[in-house]
Formats: structure tokens, sequence, C-alpha cells
């Protein structure tokens, strides 16, 4: 109860103190606390905080007085810091600060004078602040000691991959640079070393390296290792540039719906053109007719063509698919093996005059790299594949014709050219020309950290020219391919530590 509580400012010492020169303060008080006990109680504990407050100023005054000026360094250094110059005036003030009060403490001015002390006279009058970008000496402080940076340890990198042909080569190459390491198919990787193309859209987009995914396949790998459509694009340019880079040919297309009016075409190129024309005849292809448009440039190309063949290979767009024909009948004979696994097919002129490796009919494979950037690379070691049956045109032995197994390595493959005639560097030179006339329409959607490496296959025959025959997507390399596509691609992508020689089997093309 208030009763209850005393009401006199003597059960209050706090508020005593502050009442001895103020009568007025004390009568409010005693009104207060007749009514409001409790506030009065709150504002004397209030009170004795603030004395205790201006006690721990008083000591902490009195000890600012009692320190020595710091110790600064004579020799003076050449600044230009904004941030200098504010801590330089800083310092100036506080020593006019220590100096001016030192001086008055010595002469006891009295309490009058105290009171009417001004902030300004405990400055010089001539010191003014210094302007910005002006140039100045300050005086250096002593050196600290700081401890020496920690060393950060490397990023990890993780890889995984589902090629089974040059599984153990991938593992070799990365096994060499110590920040990568394998993880499981399921698990986030900064390298996913495929051979089926994924959703690009899932990969990972952020821009630090610690979150970056890169892919060795490009989004559009399709525009060079499909046949049909490499065709389509090379004849949207300019057909006759087609006929510089792949032999003479037609597209047939079964996913546009213009395939009817090219296989019509077709059988009636073939059958006006050959030497029994009179017992060929056409045949009917019932197979479903889409209504997705496309276009194909057979009739541009027909006109182009000047000495007719007599002899036409037909080759699936993907894939091994192969066969010679001649006749109409072989034609259907090959689209109904075909049609159920293939829906885009290439009509080829078929070369007959080949160049030979002991009797047998050779190609070269050469590796093309197109890095993140969509710069082409060519590998300067060149390799090739020869059938395993002696070369004759008129042998119905497909492994005499369209299934060369048996590999030849680099060394091999140059005594063949040399002894032909043929120098390495005027092979490489002819390749060069060729893949510079072909489009490079694989990243259209610019996808940052994407990389693949192509087999281009080329056909030589006995005029030393050579036929772009094919382009595999996932072919095979060495390990110092591999290794020199990796310094031009991820080592970039991902920094690593390791130290490597520049030196790389890749030449530029653009």
């Amino acid at each position: 109860m208030l009763q209850e509580q005393t009401k006199s400012l003597n059960s209050y010492p706090n508020l005593q103190v502050l009442c001895k020169k103020d009568e007025k303060q004390k009568q409010s008080l005693e009104k207060l606390l007749k009514h409001k006990p409790n506030v009065v109680k709150s504002l004397d504990i209030y009170a004795q905080n603030i004395e205790e407050y201006l006690k721990d100023q008083r000591k902490r005054i009195a000890y600012l007085k009692k320190r020595e000026e710091p110790y600064y360094d004579s020799r003076p250094i050449q600044a230009y810091d904004e941030a200098l110059i504010m801590q330089y005036n800083r310092v100036k003030a506080k020593q006019f600060y220590l100096q001016q009060s030192q001086k008055k403490l010595s002469q006891h001015p009295s309490p009058e004078q105290q009171r009417n002390r001004t902030p300004s006279k405990y400055f010089d009058k001539n010191y003014t602040p210094l302007k910005r970008n002006e140039r100045f000496d300050i005086p250096s402080l002593q050196p600290v000691n700081v401890s020496p940076p920690k060393e950060l340890k490397p990023i990890q990198f993780r890889y995984n991959y589902t090629m089974q042909v040059n599984d153990p080569l991938l593992r070799q190459v990365l096994s060499t640079r110590q920040q990568w390491f394998e993880v499981p198919s399921s698990s986030f990787a900064h390298l996913q070393w495929l051979t089926q193309l994924l959703d690009f859209s899932s990969l990972a987009k952020q821009d630090a390296v610690s979150k970056r995914q890169m892919v060795n396949l490009m989004e559009f790998q399709h525009e060079w290792s499909a046949k049909s459509q490499l065709y389509n694009n090379l004849c949207s340019i300019s057909p006759e540039q087609a006929l510089k880079v792949l032999p003479p040919g037609f597209v047939l297309n079964f996913k546009i719906s213009q395939w009817v009016e090219d296989l019509d075409f077709l059988q009636d190129y073939l059958i006006t053109n050959h030497s029994q024309k009179d017992k060929q005849s056409k045949f009917q292809f019932s197979v479903y007719v889409p209504n997705k448009g496309g276009y194909t440039y057979n009739k541009q190309i027909s006109r182009l063509i000047q000495d007719i063949p007599k002899l036409w290979i037909c080759k699936s767009a993907i894939g091994s698919g192969a066969m010679l024909i001649n006749s109409v009948d072989q034609l259907q004979t090959f689209l109904n093996q075909q049609y159920k696994d293939q829906k885009e097919f290439v009509i080829q002129k078929y070369i007959t005059n080949p160049s030979l490796y002991n009797g047998k009919k050779f190609d070269i494979q050469i590796n093309v790299l197109v890095n993140q950037e969509n710069q082409i690379y060519i590998s300067t070691e060149p390799t090739g594949r020869c059938c395993s049956v002696i070369y004759d045109l008129n042998s119905s032995d497909p492994l005499a014709h369209t299934k060369p197994k048996q590999a030849i390595s680099h060394q091999t493959l140059v005594e063949l050219l040399n002894s032909q005639g043929i120098s390495l560097k005027d092979l490489l030179n002819q390749i060069k020309s060729s893949i510079s006339l072909i489009p490079c329409k694989l990243n259209r959607r610019q996808r940052k950290y994407c990389m693949q490496i192509f087999g281009f296959d080329y056909l030589l025959d006995d005029t030393k020219k050579i036929h772009l025959i094919g382009i595999n997507a996932n072919p095979i390399y060495t390990f110092a391919e591999l290794d020199g596509a990796f310094k031009l691609t991820i080592d970039k992508i991902f920094p690593i530590n390791n130290k490597s020689d520049d030196k790389s089997i890749w030449t530029c093309l653009y």
C-alpha cells in the first residue's frame, strides 16, 4: 500500500543532494512523493546511475590530461589519400587541444573564466584544415608486425562420366591435375563427360568458380554430326560451296513433308541416268507424311553435277548404315531396311578412285576441337583406318567399301602420304580450307561452359584431293590430344595450381 511506504525525502539520499541548491525542486518532489512514491523511488535510482557515470567521466578526463603525447617518426612521407588527410587533421587538432589545455591549467584560471571558455580558444587561429587532393607531409608511424597470410586450400573440382570408350584415358588425364576427383554420376559435378545430349537448361547458371558446370557436348552438335543437316547448312550458303567440301549428293528426310517430292525426284533422276532405264520403274513408299515444313537443295545440286556417277552410296544421317546402289530397286531395298531405325538419309556419289594402303581402301581421321568461346582447333596428328578386305570396285563385300576397322597410326599415315607425294603440311592445309567453309552453328544459345571434340573423316583419291565423308560426335583421341584440349578449355574455366607446358598439338583455325 502507498500509505505504508516512507513519505520523506530523507529516505532518498541521491535526490537530497540534487535539492540542496534548488528549493522549488525540493517542494515539487515532496508533493510527488505524497501521491506517487514509486515515481520518486525510480528518480532516485536514476540519479544514482547519473552520479556513477559522472564519476567515471571525471576519472577518464583526469587520465587523458596526464597521458603523454604519442611518439611519431620524424621522417615525412608523401600522401594523397583522402582518408589520410582526414586522419592528419584529427591528429593535428588533438595536438593543439593538448597544448592549449596544458597552458590553461598552468595559469590556474578562475571558475568564471572556466565557465566562459569556448572551444575556439583551444585551437590555433592560424590552423586551417587541408584541402582535398592537396599534397602534404604526414609523419610516418612505427611499423606494425603483421602475421603472414595463411595459405588457402585449393578448390576441389569434381567430375563424372558415362562414356565407355575413353574412360581410362579421361581418368589418366585428370589424374595429372591434383584438384580433380571422381564422384558418382548422380551427384553434382563441375565436369560432366557424356555421350548423349542432356537438358542444358538444368545446368547451374552461377558464374562462381566453385559452382560452374561444364559438359563435353555442344547443344546443337547435330549441325555437324548429322550428314543431312551438314548438307543443308552448306547449301544454305551456296550449293557450289557444298560441293567443295562434300561429294555430290541428295538429302531424303522423312521428318518433313517434302520427302514425298524428294523421293519422287530421286527416282526420276536415277531412272533417267541409268544405262537400262527402260527396265527401271518407280516404287511406292507408303509411310507417314508429317506436317512439319522443311527445305532441301536436291534440284540445285543436280544442276551442278557434271559427271553423273554410275554408283551411289546411301547412308543414314546418324549412324553407320550404308549401302552401294545404282538402281531404284536397290534404293527401295535400303529404305526398307533402315526406315525403322532412321528417318534421315543421304545419297552421295561414290568415290571410285580412292588412294589405297596395301591394296585396301582407307580414310583419314582428324580430330577438331570447339572450345567454350566457339574457337576451332585442329589436331596436328591425324590418324587413319583401313578396310580389312582388298579393294575391288566390283566386289559386293561391304568390308571392302564401307567398314574400315584396322587402325593406322599417325607415323604410318605420314609415311604413307609421303610415299604418294603428299606432305603432312599440305594435307593439313587442305583440311583447314575445307573446315573453314563449314558454318559453325553449334552454340547458337551462347552457352558459357560447353566444349566438344569432333572426328572428321576424309577420303583421299588418287588425284590427291580430299573429300569429307562424315563427322563423328564421339571420336577416339590420344592422351596428348585430350590433355591439350583440357589446357584450352577446363584449365581456363577451372584454374588449377599445376604448372603445365604451353606446347600443344592443337592449332587454332579461327
